[in-house]
């Protein structure tokens, strides 16, 4: 019971700050139009390679066979999710580019670990 607690604590702790980023309105990270989007971007990018790691590392503890696929369809379940959230928040809204990013990230670290393995 610990070992699972303390497997799937920092996939929680991953997903609340995930929403609490996405519950901000306004986020920006800097007056340049240009450069927030690609700062943004890149937190996107980031964040759910992450995700996909804390995922996979909690899904395939003590496994022999590693699941690869499970992983990346969590990830990108909870960036759907995550989107829809956003569309809730005042000047935010669901974006189909950010999901793509989202992806895009998780699948790296599937393929960063696939290689690893």
């Amino acid at each position: 019971m610990k070992k699972i607690f303390s497997l799937w604590l920092p996939v929680g702790f991953w997903m609340g700050t995930v929403f609490y980023l996405s519950s901000i309105p306004n986020l920006r990270v800097s007056q340049s139009n240009f450069w927030d989007e690609i700062l943004r971007s890149g937190a996107h990018f980031i964040l759910y390679g992450i995700g996909y790691f804390l995922f996979f590392r909690a899904i395939n503890f003590s496994k022999e066979k590693k699941n690869f696929l499970l992983p990346l369809f969590l990830t990108f379940a909870y960036g759907f999710f995550d989107e829809i959230h956003q569309s809730f928040v005042p000047t935010r809204s669901f974006q189909i580019q950010d999901l793509i990013v989202d992806f895009s990230g998780a699948f790296l670290g599937k393929i960063i670990l696939e290689e690893k393995k």
